[in-house]
């Protein structure tokens, strides 16, 4: 009688199961990381909503919405709380310590205008701030909290171009810059939506840019304060 020759006819019984268990794993793993996406794209408040539902309990109402987010710090309205608007001392003597010839302020009947030299606030082709600059600027934001202000924070730059990983260009370093500004004052308590950054890279130089001197003058974040006050309350998002 003749011998079967090796050892692989019990193998061949079973050799599509290692088939099926790596297509169950990959099959989880996709569901896995399409859930995962789908928590980090899906706005917030619908997210609870859908989890809710998951859960058995009622979802929430758009008002109710409205309401835990009017009660979040930095988004109450109440126009009769509202401090009156910041005067041009009030500003003097809150950036008391500051040099003189960092920072320039006007003001006349419709706005408050501060003018910040941006290479004493700003590292040289950065948007970041020290921790001394960051005290002076949150002693500003909290100055201006709570006065119902709208707000403009313009950020400009030399026409020296500049081009690496983080800045392309110079408007995206002038915007970076109003927007750190522009965080630093919303963590003090200045309501968000009363801020508006702009970033206008090289443009409206104060000074021909002919000198390391008169560049240096036209690196600067300008924030434009509005004297009219905002009564009404905000349209709910």
């Amino acid at each position: 009688m003749a011998r079967r020759r090796g050892g692989h006819d019990d193998g061949g019984a079973h050799g599509g199961s290692w088939k099926i268990a790596l297509a169950d794993l990959m099959t989880v793993l996709m569901v896995f990381f399409l859930v995962m996406w789908l928590l980090a794209v899906v706005d917030p408040d619908e997210r609870q909503i859908f989890v809710n539902r998951l859960i058995g309990e009622q979802a929430s109402e758009p008002d109710s919405m409205i309401e835990q987010t009017a009660s979040m710090p930095g988004t109450e309205f109440n126009p009769l709380e509202l401090k009156p608007p910041v005067t041009e001392q009030e500003i003097f003597d809150t950036l008391k310590n500051v040099n003189p010839r960092d920072i320039n302020i006007e003001d006349n009947e419709e706005f408050t205008k501060i003018t910040l030299r941006s290479d004493s606030f700003f590292e040289s082709g950065r948007a970041t701030i020290s921790d001394k600059t960051r005290e002076q600027l949150e002693l500003l934001g909290e100055s201006l909290a709570g006065r119902g202000q709208p707000m403009v924070i313009s950020g400009y730059t030399d026409d020296l171009p500049i081009n690496n990983f983080q800045f392309p260009s110079n408007w995206e370093l002038s915007a970076a810059r109003a927007a750190t500004v522009a965080r630093t004052f919303i963590y003090m308590g200045v309501d968000k939506r009363l801020i508006k950054i702009e970033g206008n890279a090289d443009n409206e130089p104060v000074v021909p840019n002919d000198s390391a001197y008169s560049r240096s003058m036209n690196r600067r974040v300008i924030i434009k304060i509005d004297k009219r006050q905002i009564t009404e309350p905000f349209a709910a998002p």
